[in-house]
């Protein structure tokens, strides 16, 4: 039984190991040649497999971006939850949060670049958040379901740091669902900015402008 249950192991890690190769290689394609112009021959070639085993992982070039977006949450949803067991305060911890989700969006800027200035890739991605077409791919309704649950996890994670904070008394008491949607409006809004200005600073400093406004805003005290 043991020595199955170590071949279902290594079995699942060796295709974790290529899912990861695949993906970085979309990753890169993508990153040179633009969402639209990426083909799957395209993303076989730069990982080094053939035709056959890519498609053994991802049915299409759709199944693969959908991926990448996951992974985002995926990777999020696994730092918050390591940053919530450090034995630091609550406003550390939030600071930090903060800093991993802005380092996070330097290391993707070409990818998200490439993606936010695709016509075709945005209006499927308003067709996904906003809920105006209805979707009748199994692979799309999946997608969008758990992009939506790992959306949910992170909220609670990110709440459950405010809540501790709240109980330390190291913020003040608070609307903390209205907390958290202002937080991440604020970081995801300025990432995007950053895209458009060019602004560039480095992560400790942008850390410190997000984690001040939040907390201070612009009040003259």
């Amino acid at each position: 039984m043991k020595k199955r249950n170590l071949r279902e192991e290594r079995e699942w890690q060796r295709r974790q190991e290529y899912k990861k190769s695949i993906l970085d290689a979309a990753e890169a394609v993508i990153s040179k040649k633009g969402y639209s112009a990426t083909t799957m021959d395209d993303i076989a070639l730069e990982a080094q497999f053939s035709k056959a085993t890519l498609y053994r992982y991802f049915k299409s070039k759709g199944e693969v971006i959908q991926a990448i977006i996951a992974n985002y949450f995926e990777e999020l949803k696994k730092k918050l939850a390591e940053i919530r067991e450090m034995k630091k305060s609550a406003r550390q911890k939030l600071k930090e949060t903060i800093q991993w989700v802005l380092q996070y969006h330097e290391e993707k800027e070409s990818i998200a670049r490439v993606f936010m200035m695709d016509e075709s890739f945005m209006k499927k991605m308003r067709i996904f958040i906003t809920g105006q077409q209805k979707l009748t791919s199994d692979v799309d309704r999946k997608f969008i379901n758990l992009i939506r649950s790992e959306r949910k996890e992170i909220f609670d994670g990110v709440y459950q740091i405010l809540i501790e904070g709240v109980e330390a008394q190291e913020f003040r008491k608070m609307d903390i669902v209205g907390a958290v949607t202002v937080l991440e409006a604020l970081v995801q809004g300025y990432c995007h900015g950053k895209f458009w200005l060019e602004r560039k600073e480095n992560v400790k400093a942008e850390t410190e402008l997000l984690y001040n406004f939040f907390f201070h805003g612009i009040e003259k005290r």
